[in-house]
């Protein structure tokens, strides 16, 4: 009888085929273990197959009789991003639906780690029938695209600039954006705002919810009894409707067409068309376009000039027009004056408690170790009052100082008209309109303030 060995291309099998060449000859293990051999044949043999074919044997049938062991395939390349959400827990009993996880945005800061890369591994190595090794192969290396605001250093990505994190699932695309761009109103879908870069809002900002970013606020629609701030950018929007509780701030420019019941403050200009009832402090001017500019009710303070096409009612509605000071130092001494005037109550107060004190002592009353532990704390209460109510005393008149010595070639224009009603101060100095006036411009003349005519 002929054995034959087969052995397989890859070599990762081997056969055995009998020929048979007279009648009844019978096949034994070691027969078909010295031909395996021969072959070179030393890895996987399986001795039970051998033994079957021993008992049962088939001719000119190859039967695989030894087999080798597969190469492993190593792990692919991936990706591992931080754990942003790690040790974030609301703990408070109360949940503000505006702050609920479900809105909670990834903002990363400049420098900031945003995931580990893990190369591929390598499969652990086989070995074929004539035994040989047969190496393991590596994972497929992790394919990512990234873009220009992040970099990959080493086997981590970080973030080049603030913004919000953004990752494609589908393709491996990694970066951060310096703009978010709100496709419909900021309101329970969205959730609160706190952005270190550009805000586009294309809806309303609802009632209640606070937008706020480092860079420009656009808002597409109206901002409502909200809170839009702008830590170093501009703020535009179709209007406000304050309600007594929007409060709309930014360091640059306003740009709004009207605004309603609603506290601003913006570091530039004011620009608009109608203001209602507002409380609005510019740093340099508030500024009427398209020739609709109409200021009705509220407190309007900028330290350069104010332009308007009409300012008040027919009915009279009082209206403050503020030029000529910092609102900045209006606003500080507005503030140290209230607490001067507490400091000195309180002074007043104490001051009381001591002479009762003294009273008690001359008449050599026994005074409690606990009354006397008490006088003692007053007295020296009342020192720390007189101590700060010097120094807020002083800087009131240093701000008192600076203000008239301010030279701000400061003016209200009224393009149109100005009803009684209206209230001007200039640098300080208090101008009541108590008749209906044409164009006019109002400006500070050795002391007072003047009216004079307005022309194109």
């Amino acid at each position: 009888m002929l054995i034959n060995v087969k052995i397989s291309e890859d070599k990762m099998s081997a056969s055995v085929i009998l020929e048979e060449t007279s009648d009844n000859e019978k096949v034994s293990q070691k027969d078909i273990m010295d031909a395996l051999k021969e072959n070179g044949v030393v890895f996987g043999i399986d001795s039970d197959v051998i033994n079957r074919i021993c008992e049962n044997p088939e001719f000119n049938v190859p039967i695989k009789v030894a087999f080798g062991k597969p190469a492993g395939i190593g792990l692919d390349g991936s990706i591992e991003f931080v754990d942003f959400e790690k040790g974030m827990e609301n703990k408070s009993d109360k949940v503000d639906f505006r702050e609920f996880p479900t809105h909670r945005r990834i903002i990363v800061k400049k420098g900031q780690k945003i995931a580990s890369i893990f190369p591929p591994t390598k499969g652990e190595d086989g070995i074929n029938v004539l035994g040989e090794p047969v190496l393991g192969k590596n994972g497929k290396e992790i394919e990512l695209k990234l873009g220009k605001n992040v970099e990959k250093i080493d086997d981590e990505i970080y973030a080049k600039v603030d913004g919000i994190l953004k990752v494609d699932n589908d393709t491996n695309f990694i970066d951060v954006e310096e703009t978010l761009e709100i496709d419909g109103n900021v309101d329970y879908s969205v959730g609160n705002i706190d952005f270190p870069g550009t805000v586009i809002v294309k809806g309303d900002v609802k009632s209640g919810f606070v937008v706020r970013a480092k860079g420009d606020i656009e808002v597409g629609g109206l901002i409502e009894a909200a809170t839009v701030i702008s830590l170093e950018g501009n703020i535009t929007a179709t209007g406000i409707k304050g309600r007594e509780k929007g409060i709309v701030k930014c360091k640059g420019t306003l740009k709004i067409k009207f605004a309603e019941n609603a506290t601003i403050e913006a570091g530039g200009v004011v620009f608009n068309e109608q203001l209602s009832n507002c409380k609005v402090k510019a740093r340099k001017s508030i500024t009427s376009e398209n020739g609709k500019g109409v200021i009705v009710g509220g407190d309007y303070v900028a330290e350069f000039e104010i332009v308007v096409e009409e300012a008040g009612s027919e009915i009279a509605t009082p209206t403050h027009l503020e030029v000529g000071i910092s609102p900045e130092l209006i606003e500080e001494r507005n503030l140290l004056k209230t607490q001067i005037m507490l400091d000195k109550q309180n002074a007043e107060k104490l001051l009381q408690i001591l002479k009762q004190y003294k009273v008690l002592k001359e008449k050599g009353v026994k005074i409690p170790e606990d009354k006397k532990k008490l006088f003692l704390k007053t007295s020296n209460t009342l020192m720390v009052i007189k101590e700060q109510l010097e120094k807020n005393t002083k800087r009131f008149h240093e701000l008192e100082e600076k203000i008239n010595k301010t030279k701000v070639n400061a003016r209200i224009v009224i393009k149109r008209i100005v009803h009684p009603g209206v209230e001007v101060s200039i640098q300080g100095i208090k101008y009541y309109i108590n008749k209906g006036m044409p164009k006019v411009i109002l400006k500070l003349s050795e002391g007072k303030v003047v009216v004079g005519g307005y022309s194109e």
